[in-house]
This record gives C-alpha cells, structure tokens and sequence, in this order.
C-alpha cells in the first residue's frame, strides 16, 4: 500500500480567511507575477498502479473552471496557482489522501478487529461506507463504535493528519463537514452533463467462485470457533460428519420430519442455481454480497412432507449451537438445503456439510450447519423480525435503547435498493472521445430491480433504463457505456430503482477524470 506525506504550504492564515471571506464577494483581482514554479509545485498529483490504471483525484483547471453545480470561483488565467491545489489543498484532503485502499488499511490495524471489506469486484472502499455502519449499525456501532468519536480518537494518536484534511469548512451553516462527501460541490475543473446519455445493457449470469465469497465469522458460537479454526488449520472436511448430519421439520406441521443430509440427497431431487447472498449491514456499494452456484434440496419438499398448519407464519432456522434466525411465511418463496458451491462439497468457513441457502432474506438466516427449521404460528411470527434488508431506525434515540429493538423499518432501508461500481476509483482517468463502460451491481433483496439511473450534473436530471424480467433471486449485473467528448473532469452518480418505486437512499457517486492521449 503506498502512503503519502500530507503537506501543508500555507502562504498565511490571514490570506485563507480572506478567500473564504470573498467566496461570492467581487472576483479578487488576478496574481499578476505568479511564481512558475509553485504552480507546477502544485498541479494535481497523478498516481500510476502497478497495472497502469492512473488516477487524479483533484481536476485538472484550466479551460474548465466550474464545479458539479456550474458555479466558479473566478477566471484562473494560463500560469495562475490553481484553486483546487493551491487555494483548498485538495490533494491533501480526504482519505485516500493518506490512504490508498481503504480496506487495506482497515486489515492493517492491529489494534482493532474490522470485517474484511476488499473484495474480487474491484468495490473501492469509501468513508461513506465506513459511515453507513457507524450510523445505522447496531446499538454497539452507533454508541461505542459510533463513526466522529472513534475516527477522531483514532487520529488524535497521529502527527500525519490535522483537522482540514478530513474536513471543509462551509458557508451553509453545517459548519464543519467531510471532505470526502462535499469534494464534487467543491472542485472546479468538472463539467456537469444534464441527460447524460449512454448505452444500456444488463443480465444476471456473473457468478462469485467460492474462494471470493464473502464470508463472516463472528465467533459468536461454538460452531463458528470450529469452522473458524478448521479453514485456519486446512483441516480436511469430516466424512462421517457428512454422513451422519441430520435436518428436522417441526412446529407447527402435522408430524415432525427428519433425516440424514444423505438420506435427503437420496429421495429428493436436487437443483443447481445461482443465488444471490446477502450480507445484512452492506452498505450502499459496499461489497459484502455474492452471487453463487449452489446446489440442494429445495426445503418446500421437506415441508410439504411434514404439513405445515394453516396457521403457519414463519420459518425459524437453527444450527445446533443455538445460532438461529427467522423468515416471514409472507416473503418466503423457497429456501434450498445446500450441500455444494460451484460442484464441490461446501467449504468449512460455507457451513460444511450443509447450509440453508434463502433467496431474497439476509445472511443470517442462511444458516451454516442448518440442522432444525421450525414452523412458527402466527402469533410467534408476529415477535419476529426478518433482515431482508438494513431498516433504518425511525428516531435517533432508538440506537441507544432497548425500544429500539427490533430495528423499524417504517422509513426504509439504508440499503435497498442498492447498488455498486466495480473495478473504478475515485479519481481515475480514462480517454478522451473514447467509450468507456462502467459495470456494476443492482440488487434489492426481496423486491425486483426495475430500472438503474445515471445523472451526471449532481442528481439534477436522471437518466432511466429499464431491466425488465429479472429475477429476485440473483442481482442484476449493468453496463452503461459513456463517452466523454472533452478534456474534463466528470461526476457519475448512480442508483437503482425497485418495481415498487423504492429509489436507492444514497445513490453513489465517483469523479473520473477524461483525457487525451
């Protein structure tokens, strides 16, 4: 991971008052001798990957003086400082200023454990993801782990980062805000495209290798210390466990039903099927997700088979550790008793020797080592919550007390629908008068993708394309093919839309950078 030294160059605190006092004042008279030197001093810093890909974060200036909302500051004549560098610091602003992969830093601390978030799709780590969690999260991200305290606390032990490089200043009344969420309102040297137009396609066939799969082990339970321990280890997987794993139908139904994960195989038959995974708490273009080949029993034999009550209304699911997590009979359409991923038996860290893999709910409730679904009544259905989705709380009290459990989803989700760019960063540049295709996912747990979005002048005009057909088991998989006809910098923003008319909360945006060879 590479690291650059912040540098400050302040010619004086008294001259960064009397910018920030004229900000729409009368345009300050033009830098009549500029020093060459320090205006190559400070033109912005292009970074080349190992693999070519370059990146600038902070425009280009030049002939292209607006920022994302067509405001400027003031004519920047050829040879002038430039404002982006000089004036705002702006290659010295916001995290990857310091770090170059978000996600790598998070595994590199020592002194705190961090869910592993780099990932095969090429997902770029941001802070906003880091902000998502740290607000809407559980009881214990939003008070202990809440996202100002623990990052100020964090940098408080470091000499490499003052308090203008994570934040701006604004003349809105929001005082001091991150830099990495104002950027684009900032900047100048960005040209924003009302209608932004360009060519549409979509499937849902990209499927995730296991060794991809993203994969959580809390170790809340004894079980996860085992597979845990077990993928550390290389331990080879139990054949006798395979062989004498059992599943039980009970509740609710007319007679209880049980047998062995190879009797099940035996008697019913099996699918193979890509299903998409969910991970709860994926933040909006977070890459906590996958979309794998499983194969298994269809659970819908099983209870058809046991004779589920008229009464039924939920699904609880059971390791026998006592990890268990539960599914509405409303949203349930099929769950699948899965013993292979990709042709092969499960790997231990995937549940080994069987998972219950369920379409359009959370994580949670495809239980790894799956040996009890019980049919819940009505009335028990009516005390559970199903994590189809990451419900924000309908008050802010509610993160720090007991009401607030279980989680409301009376104002929406934080998460659904959402949607992610793959394989691009921040800053990065690509040709001028040349096409481009961004890809990424859409997904929307229990609800169908209807449409992705584009707007490339901040959110001001929306570009729609429809995905008509798709299924909610797996997520949709869009290109959007651009080409930029002049030397600028540019914003994408992106979100996607459900046949409902739910609208992703928090559309992601990434500047990139056009330029010819």
């Amino acid at each position: 991971m590479q690291v650059r030294k912040i540098g400050l160059v302040i010619a004086s605190m008294s001259c960064v008052v009397l910018v920030a006092a004229c900000a729409g004042c009368a345009q300050p008279a033009e830098e009549s001798t500029p020093d060459p030197e320090v205006v190559t001093q400070y033109l912005p810093e292009v970074i080349e990957q190992d693999d070519g890909t370059r990146i600038q974060r902070t425009p280009t200036e030049g002939e292209i003086t607006t920022a994302l909302d067509t405001s400027y500051t003031y004519h920047l004549p050829e040879g002038a400082y430039p404002f982006n560098t000089y004036y705002l610091k702006a290659d010295d602003k916001g995290c990857n200023s310091c770090h170059d992969d978000l996600a790598q830093t998070l595994n590199d601390m020592e002194a705190f454990d961090h869910v592993d978030l780099s990932n095969s799709f090429g997902i770029q780590t941001t802070v906003q993801m880091c902000k998502d969690c740290h607000t809407f999260g559980y009881g214990y991200q939003t008070n202990q782990n809440s996202f100002g305290s623990l990052i100020h606390g964090i940098h408080d032990t470091t000499d490499k980062a003052e308090c203008w490089n994570c934040h701006v200043g604004t003349g809105t009344g929001d005082g001091m805000e991150l830099w990495d969420e104002k950027k684009h309102s900032q900047l100048r040297g960005i040209t924003p495209v009302a209608d932004v137009t360009g060519d549409f396609s979509f499937s849902q066939d990209k499927t995730t290798p296991v060794v991809d799969l993203f994969d959580f082990g809390w170790d809340y339970f004894d079980l996860d210390y085992l597979r845990t321990d077990n993928t550390k280890n290389d331990v080879p997987l139990d054949q006798e466990m395979y062989d004498t794993w059992t599943i039980t139908v009970s509740g609710a139904v007319d007679h209880e039903v049980t047998y062995t994960l190879p009797e099940l195989i035996d008697k019913y038959q099996s699918e193979t099927k890509p299903i998409t995974f969910h991970c709860t708490l994926n933040p909006t273009g977070g890459p906590l997700i996958g979309n794998a080949e499983y194969t298994g029993v269809p659970l819908s034999n099983l209870l058809e088979e046991a004779g589920i009550s008229p009464d039924a209304g939920a699904l609880t699911f059971m390791a026998p550790d006592g990890f268990t997590e539960s599914v509405q009979m409303a949203n349930f359409s099929e769950a699948y008793v899965c013993y292979e991923i990709d042709g092969e038996k499960l790997p231990w860290k995937q549940g080994y020797p069987v998972q219950l893999v369920v379409p359009h709910s959370g994580a949670p409730a495809s239980v790894k080592q799956i040996s009890d679904i019980v049919v819940n009544t009505a009335d028990e259905a009516a005390e559970i919550h199903e994590w189809n989705g990451w419900p924000k709380e309908t008050e802010s009290t509610a993160y720090y007390t007991p009401e607030g459990w279980p989680f409301t989803d009376d104002n929406g989700y934080q998460n659904k629908p959402n949607v992610a760019l793959f394989d691009f960063q921040e800053g990065q540049v690509i040709e001028t008068n040349k096409p481009y295709t961004f890809t990424g996912y859409a997904t929307a747990w229990d609800k169908q993708i209807a449409a992705v979005e584009f707007s490339m002048d901040g959110g001001v005009t929306w570009t729609r394309f429809e995905t008509p057909g798709v299924s909610r088991d797996n997520w949709v998989i869009w290109n959007f093919t651009y080409t930029p006809d002049t030397d600028s910098a540019y914003v994408l923003s992106i979100r996607s839309v459900t046949d409902e008319g739910d609208v992703t909360a928090e559309p992601i945006e990434v500047m990139f950078n056009a330029q010819s060879k």
